[in-house]
């Protein structure tokens, strides 16, 4: 079944958790590094804004650092994009249109200046900032351990808040100290597969001025390690947009 259009559940952890140093912890979620060459994802994507709210199936294909093949269907296709370090190309059937550019229009709709890299990194549970590049602090939440930062160059306030049993990143957040836009990702249900944990539910909420757009994602991992193609054309015909 779809995600319901709520926060995901957060589980209790516990709150007696010891105090480490901030060094200390950037290790323990060091030691948690996903490793993988390929991974195949499929999910069930709820969109909200606007009070309008659309509902389609994804099938996500990732190169580690490389890649990423995204598809829509609902019953038909209706999209589908390719991802890479140069750019974002994409086509939707519905008007016969096609977008080949930088990631602006992503960065725009999510509030963050994205890259393949960041892109990835929030489909799969990970700081979509290096934390080690950083500097950090430490504050105490009931939730977890929780690191933020504030980069005064652009303006960035970030914040990761940590499980402190498993070291899985359970809430990270950007917002912009001029302009109040703000981008959280929330991550739930973890599976390990492969010896390796992944988050099965994935909530994204941006907001700007009045806008909020909401994208809830139920994943799950197809195929791990088995290497398979990419297959992207722009089908003839298509009209280029600029967005």
């Amino acid at each position: 079944m779809l995600l319901n259009c709520k926060s995901i559940t957060k589980v209790e952890t516990n709150r007696g958790f010891k105090n480490i140093s901030t060094k200390s912890l950037l290790k323990n979620i060091s030691k948690e590094e996903l490793s993988y060459k390929y991974l195949f994802l499929r999910s069930q994507a709820t969109i909200i804004k606007n009070g309008r709210t659309n509902q389609f199936n994804l099938r996500i294909r990732i190169k580690n650092k490389d890649k990423i093949l995204i598809s829509g269907s609902l019953l038909i296709p209706l999209f589908k994009g390719l991802v890479t370090k140069q750019e974002v190309v994409f086509y939707e059937k519905f008007n016969k249109t096609y977008y080949q550019g930088s990631y602006n229009y992503l960065s725009k709709i999510l509030n963050f200046e994205l890259s393949l890299n960041s892109l990835e990194n929030l489909l799969v549970g990970r700081p979509i900032e290096d934390l080690e590049s950083i500097r950090l602090s430490q504050e105490k939440n009931i939730n977890g351990y929780t690191l933020g930062s504030i980069n005064k160059i652009n303006k960035i306030k970030s914040s990761y808040i940590i499980n402190p049993i498993s070291y899985n990143l359970k809430n990270q957040s950007l917002s912009s100290i001029e302009t109040n836009n703000e981008l959280m990702i929330e991550y739930g249900n973890y599976k390990l597969i492969d010896s390796q944990s992944f988050p099965q539910e994935i909530i994204i909420t941006a907001k700007r001025k009045e806008d909020t757009l909401k994208i809830l994602l139920n994943l799950k991992i197809n195929r791990i390690d088995q290497k398979f193609s990419f297959p992207f054309t722009i089908p003839k015909g298509y009209k280029k947009v600029e967005l």
